[in-house]
């Protein structure tokens, strides 16, 4: 996987000297490497489309326009399509112009507070897997139905942020129950 991490204005794009420099400056590194490393998901959606993947981390303040024009900047000279920004708080100036800039981008947006649980390890949600284009079209001829037909999920729900899920993506969710066994569905992101 092609990834980019900015760290103290520094770019890094090998995962062992992300670790170091991580340990180096004694901060919790899985709590920061949860995002890209856990994520297998992500990591084929990555190869699939063959774009790089930049992370930008916002530890003090919070997060304004101007810091977030920079960075965009940033992910257009790199040549990146996708990036990550996980911050405290943001502006209200900045939410807009992140709006903006979601068309051109896959850009997320995660508060540390929310990386604190990873939801897709919880016991108590099923496993939920991001169907590729091609497993999609099978499903829908395999069914004989249409995009519109299948249950929904939101794009903001926590399991499709997680995936990085867009409008149109399926989600293949397997439950597993003392009564019936296991229990497959398809939800689609809206």
């Amino acid at each position: 996987m092609s990834f980019l991490l900015l760290i103290n204005n520094e770019f890094i794009s090998n995962y062992e000297i992300f670790k170091i420099k991580c340990m180096q400056e004694k901060k919790n590194y899985y709590k920061t490497l949860g995002v890209f490393i856990s994520n297998d998901n992500l990591q084929n959606k990555v190869f699939e489309i063959n774009h790089k993947l930049i992370g930008f981390f916002k530890n003090r303040g919070m997060l304004n326009a101007i810091y977030l024009k920079i960075k965009i900047e940033i992910l257009k000279l790199k040549n990146a399509k996708m990036g990550i920004f996980i911050i405290k708080k943001i502006s209200s100036s900045a939410l807009k112009m992140l709006k903006l800039f979601k068309e051109y981008f896959m850009v997320e947006l995660f508060y540390e507070y929310e990386l604190v649980l990873n939801a897709v390890k919880h016991y108590l949600v099923p496993d939920h897997e991001l169907l590729y284009f091609l497993e999609k079209k099978k499903l829908l001829d395999c069914y004989k139905i249409k995009e519109s037909q299948l249950p929904k999920i939101l794009i903001n729900d926590p399991i499709a942020r997680y995936y990085g899920a867009r409008k149109g993506d399926i989600f293949k969710i397997t439950r597993y129950s003392e009564t019936v066994g296991v229990y497959v569905t398809y939800r689609v992101c809206k």
